[in-house]
């Protein structure tokens, strides 16, 4: 269970924060990123097989908006809470689901921020943990020109107890 009562929790659904600033897509991580996660198509490195297959620039693969939450994209005063307090136990705390809706791919040269809302919190009884607790966290991406790009849903779970396995 976290520190805090659920409805401390609930009182800070839709409250938004600034998470990310000066998330610059370039070239190089692109590449190292596509070939991190094993993905050799040669959209994310070469310019000419990205315009054969429609793109305006080189794209991002899908997940690389997930390397924005490096500290070095974050806003001073901004830590791993995103300024929410949640009062989680880090030690007990699991990445539960991850998602992005697109409204255009992420291209080589953009430099987005990110604003990240508190959309939902919940418990729910679990098998081997205890009691968890949800946090459903939506961060909107912004171009340069305040256009949105992407959104990108994570949910983060407490554990109420140590998880036990098997063995235990």
């Amino acid at each position: 269970m976290p520190s805090l009562p659920l409805a401390d929790l609930e009182a800070q659904v839709g409250d938004t924060h600034r998470t990310v600033e000066g998330f610059s897509v370039e070239r190089g991580k692109v590449a190292e990123f596509a070939r991190a996660v094993g993905d050799p198509d040669d959209v994310y490195l070469d310019e000419r097989a990205a315009r054969d297959a429609g793109h305006d620039a080189i794209p991002a693969p899908p997940t690389f908006a997930r390397t924005s939450f490096f500290p070095r994209y974050r806003p001073d005063g901004i830590d791993h809470t995103l300024g929410f307090e949640l009062g989680f136990d880090r030690s007990r705390v699991v990445h539960g689901e991850q998602r992005y809706e697109y409204e255009r791919p992420l291209y080589v040269g953009d430099t987005l921020t990110g604003d990240t809302t508190l959309t939902e919190v919940y418990q729910r009884e679990g098998r081997g943990g205890g009691t968890m607790t949800f946090a459903v966290l939506r961060t909107d991406f912004s171009d340069e020109s305040g256009s949105h790009v992407l959104s990108d849903y994570n949910t983060r779970i407490e554990t109420g107890r140590a998880i036990r396995g098997d063995g235990e």
